[in-house]
């Protein structure tokens, strides 16, 4: 099945999918219903990130997102997590792969 996000580029499209996949992920390990998610959310001062759920967020991210690795130092938000993921995934594309 192929299909593209109104008024968004391919770009936009595959970054809607992987919020979905990004967002099950939070709500597994953080336990919070996925209309209550918000990529503003700070990771230890909203989400009260441990080091043992850093861990098992770390691994499920990976799982997810073949094998992507996040620097949980440099990443205070979810956005930010996201953010790094979605890089990673596109790192090795040419520029304007995604241009309309």
């Amino acid at each position: 099945m192929c299909f593209k996000i109104a008024g968004g580029n391919e770009l936009a499209t595959v970054k809607v999918l992987m919020t979905m996949s990004f967002n099950s992920v939070v709500e597994e390990v953080f336990g919070i219903d996925l209309d209550a998610i918000d990529l503003n959310l700070r990771l230890r001062a909203d989400l009260h990130m441990t080091k043992t759920k850093q861990q098992e967020f770390a691994d499920k991210i990976a799982e997810y997102f073949d094998g992507a690795q996040v620097d949980f130092d440099k990443a205070r938000t979810l956005d930010d997590v996201f953010d790094a993921v979605v890089a990673r995934e596109f790192k090795d594309l040419p520029e304007g792969a995604f241009s309309m």
